[in-house]
């Protein structure tokens, strides 16, 4: 077997071992269960002979079928430390239904290793939250892993993801079945299914559906 196939084959074998320990958490029992639908867009810009980069992020969510749920952007400025780490910094602006806002401050770093056509990066982010209406202030701490394989001579870029929030105690987590699809250089379709585990709520079901734009 030639070192191209190799790769190839090791590639497959652990995006399907992610995914054979993901179904069972997404498979657990449905009752009292929660659908809904996450539509978004991003606009992504690297600053031109430089290590810094910018993005704006718009969603909006809605649960049970209603019309509006909440809403959120995010404005994001970060730096490539390395060739492997990034940093950057965030705010978020959120409305919900009945008017009510919160603001997050966010900062990340995250590590990505690559091999041929597989990417994998492991994520760590802090979010500081506050509701000024309800005098609520919280942190909380974000760990992604995310494992995602480019298939060669195709547009579509199948990925992985398993998300933590904890701080004191474990509070949500996130398992991602989802997909790139490249239109060209600039416009990236991606869509996932999103199974949204959370501390004395019932699990959450989602699909989600966005445009990545890259100037």
């Amino acid at each position: 077997m030639r070192k191209g196939e190799y790769n190839t084959v090791f590639c497959k074998l652990l995006l399907l071992s992610c995914l054979c320990f993901s179904l069972p958490v997404m498979a657990q029992e449905m009752e009292d269960h929660t659908f809904g639908g996450w539509e978004f867009f991003e606009v992504n810009y690297d600053f031109r002979k430089s290590p810094f980069f910018a993005s704006f992020y718009f969603e909006h969510d809605n649960y049970r079928y209603q019309r509006f749920a909440c809403w959120y952007t995010r404005t994001t400025l970060g730096v490539k430390a390395l060739s492997w780490l990034k940093a950057d910094i965030a705010y978020d602006f959120l409305m919900e239904t009945g008017g009510r806002l919160t603001h997050k401050a966010l900062f990340d770093l995250t590590g990505t290793l690559k091999q041929g056509g597989l990417k994998v990066s492991i994520r760590e982010r802090y979010v500081h939250s506050w509701t000024p209406s309800a005098g609520k202030r919280g942190s909380v701490l974000r760990s992604r892993l995310k494992v995602q394989y480019d298939i060669p001579e195709s547009r579509f870029s199948p990925y992985l993801a398993v998300e933590t929030f904890t701080w004191d105690t474990w509070q949500k987590t996130r398992h991602y079945v989802a997909c790139y699809y490249h239109f060209n250089k600039t416009f990236q379709l991606e869509t996932y299914y999103l199974y949204y585990s959370i501390k004395n709520a019932p699990a959450e079901h989602i699909i989600g559906l966005g445009l990545n734009i890259y100037l």
